[in-house]
């Protein structure tokens, strides 16, 4: 079954959300693989997962240091640490996807991130969201 990019990047969000979650409340291993994270999310077969999938986690998960160093500079008033943890999440993927997967235009990354904050968390989240990576985060 073919599934929408909206899809797509809803699995991503949810997929880097487990893992700051697990990783925060220190239930789960550190730097489980994108696969392994992927595959428990969906509880399939990781050969069955969009590659597009696959490498928006793996790669956000592995550069979880520098794209949160990345975005530092414009928290003002704020500590990556207190962001709840979708935000974050959504940070990371929008970071991912415009440097390192999709390439794509600033505006679509942010339009992306700041629906998906309006849908799962609320709209402060997602003028906040729309203000960072809005800043200069993505140039």
């Amino acid at each position: 079954m073919e599934i929408s990019r909206n899809q797509q990047q809803y699995i991503i969000m949810v997929a880097i959300y487990n893992e700051l979650t697990d990783f925060t409340f220190g239930e789960k291993q550190v730097n489980r693989s994108a696969s392994d994270v992927i595959a428990s999310l969906c509880e399939c077969d990781i050969k069955d997962v969009s590659p597009y999938i696959v490498d928006s986690v793996m790669v956000s998960l592995s550069k979880y240091g520098e794209i949160k160093l990345a975005y530092t500079p414009y928290l003002k008033n704020w500590k990556w640490e207190r962001l709840p943890l979708l935000t974050q999440a959504i940070l990371l993927m929008s970071y991912t996807h415009f440097y390192f997967i999709d390439k794509a235009e600033k505006a679509v990354i942010i339009n992306i991130a700041v629906e998906l904050a309006k849908k799962y968390i609320d709209d402060k989240q997602a003028k906040f969201i729309n203000a960072i990576l809005d800043a200069g985060v993505l140039k």
